[in-house]
Parts: structure tokens; C-alpha cells; sequence
């Protein structure tokens, strides 16, 4: 072996690890969270229409940037991915009408818990036909398609695998620990007002992510959960769900 090629093999082998994509996973929940914050607050309600669309640009703008550090979407479990959206539908909208969490609350730190949405209804908010139902597609957008992409991305893609190493994208979807389940299980469920729906869903959620193996029948879940629950906003008029 030669000098020149001594010294190719020394630079490869000294090379750093790739890193996890950190920002990647990161970067679109935390702009959902910090925008959704944002939103809530009495200077920007009256123009909630603008701010969501906003939200949602900058949520899908984000994730296409950096869609080829995620997951490859795959069809493996797809049908697993259908039918727990529908059963999650109905888990969620049933735990949301016993409305269990009036009997805990009391016993909920503030910050934990708040039962607040901005519960924003399209048809009674903007004059026109043309932008009231320009803007509901924009929310069912956000809500069956943007949304399920970027918490799936966070929760599952990201959090359950961190809580089991640091080195996140190295762990199969299938590794099971109590710590990472319960870990995105309750953070998930103090992220949302509906604590029991929440707490429910995810677990059933984490469970199909063991199952197929597979992030993107997650999302189809999701997305499929999300879409009948805009469906279901829209006919029955419950903006607060939304």
C-alpha cells in the first residue's frame, strides 16, 4: 500500500458517524406548537382564517424541505392504517361526548390541562360563500393531510424512538420499551383538551406502529381519523372538536 492510499483509508475510517436529523423531525411540530400558541391569543383572532393558513404554509413548507430525511412512505399495513382510523374516529368522538374530564380537572395543575380551542366556525365567521368554503377546505387540509404527516413525523417517527436512544433512527419501529409507549402516550394526551380521547387513541396508535412496523400506516390512520372528524365537525357543528 502506498502513502496516498494509507492516507484515503485514514481519512474514511476517521470520518464522524452521521448524526440523527434532529431539526428535521423537530422543526415542523415546534412551528405547529409555537403558531398554535400563537393563534389563540385575542390579537390575532379576528384574523384566525389568515394565521391558519399561515400555520399550516409554513408546517407543509417545512416537512417538504426535509422529506428525504424521513421515512420512505410505504404501503406495508395500510389497510391496519384504514381500519384503526375509523375505530379511532369513533373512540375519539364517543370519549369527547362522555366528557369524563369534568370529574379530573379539579385535580389538573392549570398548565396542564385546558379545555380551551379556539373553536373557529368558517360559516359564521367570513361573509362570503367563496371564502367560508375556501377556508374549510384549507382546514381539512391542514387536518387530514399536514397534521397526520407532522405529528407522525414527531411522535412516532421521532419521540418513541428517542426515549429508547438518542440514536433515534438506528431503532426499528417495532421496539417496544414501557418508558418510550407511555413516555409519547401522555405527552401526547397533555398536548390535547379531550385527555381520555387522546390518552386512548395514541395508545391504540403506538400499538399499530408495533404491528406494521411501518410510520406510514400511521399516518394513513391519522389522516383517516382527522378527515371523518372534519366530516363530522362540519355536520354536526361542533367546532370546539377542531
Amino acid at each position: 500500500m502506498n502513502q496516498n492510499e494509507f492516507k484515503l483509508m485514514t481519512d474514511l475510517t476517521e470520518q464522524p458517524a452521521p448524526q440523527p436529523a434532529f431539526a428535521a423531525y423537530l422543526l415542523p411540530f415546534a412551528a405547529f406548537m409555537v403558531l398554535t400558541a400563537c393563534e389563540g391569543l385575542d390579537v390575532f383572532r379576528d384574523y384566525y382564517s389568515y394565521f391558519y393558513t399561515t400555520k399550516i404554509a409554513v408546517v407543509f413548507g417545512l416537512c417538504f424541505v426535509f422529506r428525504k430525511q424521513y421515512p420512505r412512505f410505504s404501503s406495508v399495513g395500510t389497510l391496519w392504517g384504514v381500519l384503526y382510523g375509523i375505530v379511532g374516529f369513533g373512540l375519539w368522538i364517543g370519549l369527547c361526548h362522555l366528557n369524563l374530564e369534568r370529574h379530573i380537572v379539579g385535580w389538573l395543575p392549570s398548565w396542564l390541562y385546558s379545555a380551551d380551542r379556539v373553536a373557529y366556525d368558517p360559516f359564521s365567521s367570513i361573509d362570503t360563500v367563496a371564502g367560508q368554503w375556501s377556508f374549510w377546505s384549507i382546514r381539512m387540509l391542514g387536518l387530514s393531510v399536514v397534521v397526520p404527516v407532522m405529528e407522525e413525523i414527531f411522535w412516532r417517527g421521532f419521540l418513541i424512538r428517542f426515549l429508547i436512544s438518542e440514536d433515534f433512527e438506528k431503532v426499528p419501529f417495532e421496539k417496544f420499551t414501557a418508558f418510550s409507549f407511555w413516555g409519547v402516550t401522555l405527552l401526547f394526551t397533555a398536548a390535547h383538551p379531550e385527555l381520555l380521547a387522546a390518552l386512548a387513541w395514541c395508545a391504540g396508535m403506538n400499538v399499530l406502529l408495533y404491528k406494521t412496523k411501518n410510520l406510514s400506516a400511521c399516518v394513513v390512520a391519522h389522516g383517516v381519523t382527522n378527515f371523518m372528524l372534519g366530516i363530522y365537525i362540519l355536520q354536526s357543528g361542533h367546532w370546539e372538536l377542531w
